[in-house]
């Protein structure tokens, strides 16, 4: 019996443990001990690319302040990450087409 074939399905089952399975074990891990380790008044990033703070949490929801007075429900797992305290960047910019001028505000997140 040939055992090249056999020899092949391990090496394959081996790199596909350690290049697929392996790292998403670990990121499921890192999203669950932040969605835990969650609290009140932290600026946070949801799944979406949502931003706000926490204001209400409970055991599957989570309150976020994404505007002044504006608190909307998300599931725990909603939460990507913590976000550091960095205020945005606002430039405003001249557009001067057509003899008018309109002010655009360009925001950049760091």
């Amino acid at each position: 019996m040939n055992a090249t074939p056999l020899l092949m399905l391990v090496v394959l089952g081996l790199a596909f443990w350690l290049m697929v399975l392996r790292p998403a074990k670990a990121r499921q891990r890192a999203a669950l001990t932040i969605q835990n380790q969650l609290t009140i008044g932290q600026r946070v990033m949801t799944t979406a690319g949502m931003f706000g703070y926490v204001r209400e949490l409970d055991d599957a929801e989570v309150g976020l302040e994404v505007s002044e007075g504006v608190v909307v429900r998300y599931m725990r797992e909603a939460i990507a990450k913590v976000v550091d305290e960095v205020a945005p960047a606002v430039e405003a910019v001249a557009d001067v087409s057509d003899s008018e001028e309109t002010v655009v505000d360009v925001s950049r997140n760091q």
